[in-house]
């Protein structure tokens, strides 16, 4: 596989959400910008009325500027730790076949991959920009070079909806902040039926994101999958990010 990137000294793992960062950068820019505007309209007289934006424009200016905060924090640092407590509860073997569904930079895989002895992790995606900054094939690979895993990992393009794979091939599938980027319900449900129909008997799956994992809780119990749990909210990206983990039973 021939990529060729500049190679920094440590993996990117993505700015999730990038123009709601940027947007809410703005806005607080925007805000901070009228703030500073009032006070300075207010000491020269310039502008009378101008006291009627200076609180407005404070609170505008701090509170998208903090989210924007938050969310940077979230890509940077909070999605990692939260990674590593969902992959720390998987009891690994080392010879695992392991899928992460929409991996993105390859958060979940290289993870995953790092328990494996002799097993292999395959991560699969759309590539799509919009969804996380510098989001490509390229880029993920070149985090796998940088965290040593190349022997453990394969990357493949695909879509969650219609996965590429055998029935009952992976011991374990993960996927995290994809799925919502599906818009339609019956889409995320095929793809959540998709991730059942890929994980062998007693296989597990563990499914983190910020919207829909109710739905996907609910048909993991349609499919008969065992130990379904939602956990309580994280608010590592100001929304709440659930976490849905469930097993497939060892006669499905």
């Amino acid at each position: 596989m021939a990529q060729h990137l500049p190679s920094p000294k440590a993996p990117n793992y993505g700015i999730d959400a990038p123009e709601v960062v940027l947007r809410f950068s703005i806005f607080g820019i925007i805000g901070v910008i009228l703030w500073l505007g009032s006070i300075f309209a207010l000491k020269t007289g310039f502008l009378p009325w101008a006291g009627f934006i200076e609180r407005p424009g404070l609170w505008m200016g701090c509170s998208f500027l903090a989210t924007a905060g938050v969310m940077l924090w979230g890509s940077k640092i909070g999605k990692l730790r939260l990674r590593d407590k969902v992959v720390s509860s998987i009891p690994w073997r080392g010879d695992e076949a392991v899928l992460d569904v929409g991996c993105g930079h390859g958060l979940m895989l290289i993870a995953a991959a790092k328990r494996l002895r002799s097993g292999k992790a395959i991560g699969i995606d759309l590539w799509q920009r919009e969804d996380q900054a510098g989001n490509s094939r390229e880029a993920t690979w070149l985090n796998v070079q940088l965290e040593n895993v190349v022997t453990q990992v394969e990357l493949r393009d695909g879509d969650a909806r219609k996965l590429p794979f055998a029935d009952n091939a992976f011991d374990v599938v993960v996927s995290s902040w994809a799925l919502h980027n599906i818009y339609e319900k019956a889409g995320r449900e095929a793809a959540v039926r998709e991730i059942v129909r890929t994980l062998k008997p007693g296989g597990r799956v563990a499914i983190i994101d910020i919207r829909h994992t109710d739905e996907y809780a609910r048909v993991l119990r349609t499919a008969q999958m065992l130990n379904v749990r939602r956990t309580r909210p994280n608010f590592l990206f100001v929304v709440p990010t659930f976490t849905v983990t469930a097993t497939k039973r060892n006669d499905a």
